[in-house]
């Protein structure tokens, strides 16, 4: 079944993929950060990429390392407003952590420019996330994919 928008008929989204999608969204800017950019860096990065909440980190063929969330940034430079009961290890960590590699969330879930958005859809809900990388087959990433996006397309 379709339905009109702007008097096309467009598919509705159990229909479409990814592709379909990130194609609306060529020109956007990723935000790629190499594993190596320093810790002091980063929020000044993720400011920069103003349709994402997360960087993606990655090598030097841009392959996905892992990411690196508003959340994980909050946590981490603003750990005195976290309480008196912050686990010595997560002390520590933030003590040795100089890079994106060393502060990144590794296995992030990703998608493919070929899955199918409601399948997508399932898995960026089940994994409470609001936005993805899209990889390639070799797992660099090549366009991200927000919950923005996909209510735009209802």
């Amino acid at each position: 079944m379709s339905r009109k928008t702007g008097g096309a008929d467009r598919p509705r989204s159990s229909s479409r993929s990814v592709r379909d999608i990130v194609e609306m969204h060529s020109t956007r800017q990723l935000p790629l950060i190499n594993r190596v950019t320093p810790i002091s860096r980063l929020a000044e990065s993720i400011k920069w990429f103003r349709h994402s909440r997360q960087l993606y980190v990655v090598d030097d063929d841009k392959r996905l390392l892992g990411i690196i969330n508003l959340q994980c940034l909050v946590r981490h430079f603003f750990t005195h407003h976290h309480g008196t009961n912050i686990n010595p290890r997560h002390l520590l960590s933030i003590i040795t952590t100089e890079t994106a590699q060393d502060l990144m969330l590794q296995s992030p879930l990703s998608v493919g420019l070929d899955d199918g958005v409601e399948d997508v859809l399932q898995r960026m809900v089940t994994s409470k996330v609001e936005e993805v990388p899209v990889t390639d087959n070799e797992g660099r990433v090549i366009a991200d994919l927000t919950m923005i996006d996909l209510l735009m397309e209802e």
